[in-house]
């Protein structure tokens, strides 16, 4: 593989590392093992295994490393042919059934170096080329006389600091060493070395420069690229259905929106057609509750009319009252239908012309109609009569008292003895009014003096 594509995926394999994902991706899959079945656990447990190839003695020993656990598999003895080295090998390979068996050379650990260092965390993420900057002030060597590999053994967060084991090696007597095997055993997959005895444990690390390594087709890439590719298509058909799904939703949402918008829009004509019915309906009740109306605003008028004055016209139109008439003292009737509770803004139009015939004064009086509910009888005591000082029963009423006050006798008594010896002729003659034209009253019927010949 090309070694800027190595540098890159080991760079972000220290990344990922950093991460909590590697702990919790590990705890995850060790839980879900443990709920399955023995056999299942068994099957899916991680079988992967590496033959490992040292020198022991006069010998060739190669052990099975599965895991946690190292075995001897078998001896080679190297006083044989080449030829039937390379077949015990190749029977010793046969032997485990896995088609992706790799093969590590492990060196003696007193034949290579061995250094913990402490650098900067940020070093982590490109060490290789910290180390090959830093290979001849921590070793003896320059960084092409060695072949070196290492690994992070742990860090500490708070000083921003990392333990890294370097392990190196002599380029010129690794060469020999891998020189020296049969042809039918090289090339190996890795160099690691022994970190005490041969067989015990090893130090996990890969002397063997990447161009040496035998050239394997990771058929693991090819698969999780495909699963990938697969996964993202698979995101993106679910993202794409559901803004269908979603478009769908809205858009029979809009619909149900547009159907209530449109009920709404018929309840409101139909509330309006109601109500402007309601209204019409009602209307004339109301102009009519609300209105004075005609008889009462004629009683109310006569009520408040002095006796020497009489109508000859009175018409309503609209909220005007027009009244016509003739009266001995016209400028007094402002005064007195301005008290009346239906009319507003009395006033007179045109000058009042006196009447060579009857000797009054003939009047025009423009009034506003305004809504009212008259009672009978309340302008007889609120409206002064212009004419109380010569009225019959005034004057009966103030001899009355005062005979009472003489002779000592009840004034109501004397009231009523002095109605009752009144004379006919000084009882008021019933007043009536009545409409002249559409709309205009009468003139009030009453006893008039009998009129002087010249």
């Amino acid at each position: 593989m090309n070694p800027t594509v190595d540098r890159l995926i080991a760079r972000a394999r220290t990344r990922l590392a950093k991460t909590p994902l590697p702990r919790f991706f590990a705890w995850w899959g060790r839980e879900l093992l443990a709920c399955l079945p023995a056999r299942w656990r068994v099957f899916l447990a991680d079988r992967a295994e590496t033959l490992l190839v040292g020198h022991e003695g006069g010998a060739l020993v190669v052990w099975r490393d599965r895991g946690n656990e190292i075995s001897e598999h078998g001896r080679i003895e190297l006083d044989q042919p080449a030829e039937v080295q390379a077949a015990q090998f190749r029977q010793l390979r046969a032997a485990i059934d896995d088609a992706n068996l790799r093969s590590v050379f492990c060196i003696d650990s007193q034949r290579v170096l061995a250094r913990v260092l402490t650098l900067p965390s940020a070093a982590t993420d490109n060490l290789s080329q910290v180390l090959t900057f830093e290979m001849d002030r921590q070793t003896p060597f320059k960084a092409d006389q060695v072949y070196f590999d290492s690994r992070v053994i742990s860090e500490d967060h708070a000083s921003r600091t990392a333990q890294v084991e370097l392990v190196l090696m002599p380029r010129a007597r690794l060469d020999a060493e891998l020189a020296a095997l049969p042809a039918g055993i090289a090339p190996f997959d890795g160099v690691d070395a022994w970190r005490a005895a041969a067989g015990a444990t090893r130090r996990h690390v890969n002397l063997l420069p990447s161009e040496k390594r035998t050239q394997r087709r990771n058929l693991r890439l090819p698969l999780n690229l495909g699963l990938a590719a697969a996964a993202l298509l698979l995101l993106v058909l679910n993202m794409d259905e559901s803004l269908a799904n979603r478009a769908a939703a809205i858009d029979a949402m809009r619909i149900e929106v547009d159907d209530a918008a449109k009920q709404a829009k018929q309840v409101a004509a139909l509330r309006k057609t109601l109500t402007e019915s309601i209204v019409g309906a009602n209307f004339l009740a109301d102009r009519k509750r609300k209105g004075p109306t005609v008889v009462g605003l004629i009683d109310d008028i006569t009520e408040r009319l002095p006796l020497d004055a009489y109508l000859e016209r009175l018409q309503i139109e609209s909220k005007q009252v027009q009244i016509q008439g003739q009266a001995t003292e016209a400028a007094k009737l402002i005064a007195l239908l301005g008290a009346s509770p239906c009319l507003g803004n009395p006033g007179f139009q045109g000058q009042v012309q006196p009447d060579p015939r009857t000797g009054k004064e003939r009047f025009q009086i423009n009034a506003e109609l305004k809504e009212c509910n008259p009672q009978p009888g309340a302008a007889a005591t609120a409206a002064p009569d212009t004419a109380g000082q010569g009225s019959p029963d005034v004057a009966a009423k103030q001899a009355a008292q005062q005979d009472a006050a003489t002779k000592g006798q009840p004034a109501g008594e004397a009231v009523r003895s002095n109605q009752a010896s009144a004379p006919a002729k000084l009882a008021p003659a019933p007043r009536t009014a009545a409409a002249k034209t559409d709309k205009a009253a009468a003139p009030r019927q009453r006893e008039r003096p009998p009129r002087k010949e010249p």
